[in-house]
This record gives C-alpha cells, sequence and structure tokens, in this order.
C-alpha cells in the first residue's frame, strides 16, 4: 500500500528536496496552509483540511474545513484522516518551523500514528524524527547524529550498536543523556520495555 504525506504550514525550505519524498500514488493531504507549500511544489493534493485561517484561496479537490474554534491541530485533523483511510506509513513535510508549539505538537503526533499500529515520520532538510514504542532498528542512513528522547519516562532502555550505549537504563525526558550518540557501523538497534522514544536523526 501506498503511503499517506501531509503537508502542513511550517518551515520549508528546499522544495526540490522536499518534494522527493512524495511518490507516485501517495495520499496527499494538506492542513491548511501547507496547500501553499504543495503549490509551491506544483502538487495537487488528494484532499486539504484545516479551519482555513492561513490558506485563503479556493482549495483544489475534496476539502473538509472546520470551525477554528477546534480541539485538534489542522496537522492532527490530517493525521487522523490518513489513519481512518488505513495507511500505515505517514510521512509529515512542513511539520516542524518557527512554532514551537505546533513543531512539539507534531512531534507528539508520531506517538499517536505510533500507537494506532502504523510508522510516522517528520522530516525536513535536516533531520528525520519518528517515534517507537517498542523494540526496534534504527537505519544507518549517514546521518551524523541520532538522538533518543522518551517521551516523559522509558523503562528498560537499553541502545546496541551505537557510540554510545545504555543497557537497561530508565531515561526520564528531563535528562539528556540520549542526545548526540552516533552510529557505528550498521544499523542501531534500541530496545525498550514500557514506554515510548523519540528518534531524531540529523545531519548536521
Amino acid at each position: 500500500m501506498s503511503k499517506a504525506v501531509i503537508i502542513s504550514a511550517g518551515t520549508i525550505t528546499d522544495y526540490g528536496y522536499t518534494k522527493a519524498f512524495i511518490e507516485d500514488g501517495d495520499f496527499v493531504i494538506c492542513a491548511d496552509g501547507g496547500l501553499t507549500h504543495a503549490e509551491r511544489m506544483g502538487i495537487t493534493p488528494n484532499l486539504t483540511v484545516g479551519d482555513f485561517d492561513s490558506y485563503k484561496g479556493d482549495a483544489p479537490g475534496e476539502v473538509r474545513k472546520f470551525n477554528p474554534e477546534k480541539d485538534y491541530t489542522d496537522t492532527h485533523i490530517a493525521v487522523s484522516a490518513a489513519l481512518e483511510k488505513g495507511y500505515k506509513k505517514i510521512v509529515l513535510l512542513g511539520a516542524m518551523g518557527t512554532r514551537l508549539d505546533h513543531t512539539m505538537a507534531n512531534i507528539g503526533l508520531l506517538e499517536y500514528i505510533a500507537k494506532n499500529g502504523a510508522v510516522g515520520e517528520a522530516v525536513n532538510e535536516n533531520n528525520t524524527a519518528t517515534v517507537i514504542t517498542g523494540n526496534a532498528v534504527i537505519k544507518n542512513d549517514g546521518s551524523k547524529y541520532v538522538s533518543i528522547i522518551p517521551v516523559g519516562r522509558a523503562k528498560g532502555v537499553t541502545l546496541k550498536n551505537f557510540k554510545y550505549l545504555l543497557n537497561d537504563y530508565d531515561m526520564e525526558f528531563s535528562q539528556s543523556i540520549g542526545i548526540s550518540n552516533e552510529f557505528l557501523s550498521g544499523d542501531g538497534i534500541v530496545e525498550i520495555k514500557e514506554g515510548s522514544l523519540i528518534v531524531i536523526k540529523s545531519k548536521d
């Protein structure tokens, strides 16, 4: 099955790089102002959702409009739509930017995706973020650093085939012990007994 790609209104500086994540057959959802990014990439979305406080034009294709006074962000609504359609891989573009609150909320959506049985990634020109809720192999893609950050508290974390190892360690969000780790040769292995972990691969 193809993946769902959600384009949000966060920062995108390299449209050529970003557009490469969208393949033929992908289901593209724009979250409100993300439609401006889609237009600049020459992408016509399958679905656009949001309260349209950012995008003021006529949206193409299927549109779901919501009241601005709503409980969930436009990106959250887009993620829910992708999950409802049964997609097991969801890529978020334009999900990180100058609004720290929205960036953090979108990272939180990666856990929401994982807990609903799918794989989510938030990607920009320098970083790829995902959330794991169990044992996982972290692909070595040549990134300079890989950071592992607990969502709240994660118990029994073991890191293998990284420069800095952990063995059955309880991680806290308030600690920085998981920041700026590095791959050795091959992929990294993460084992976790309880909780969720944010995995961020950084190029710089």
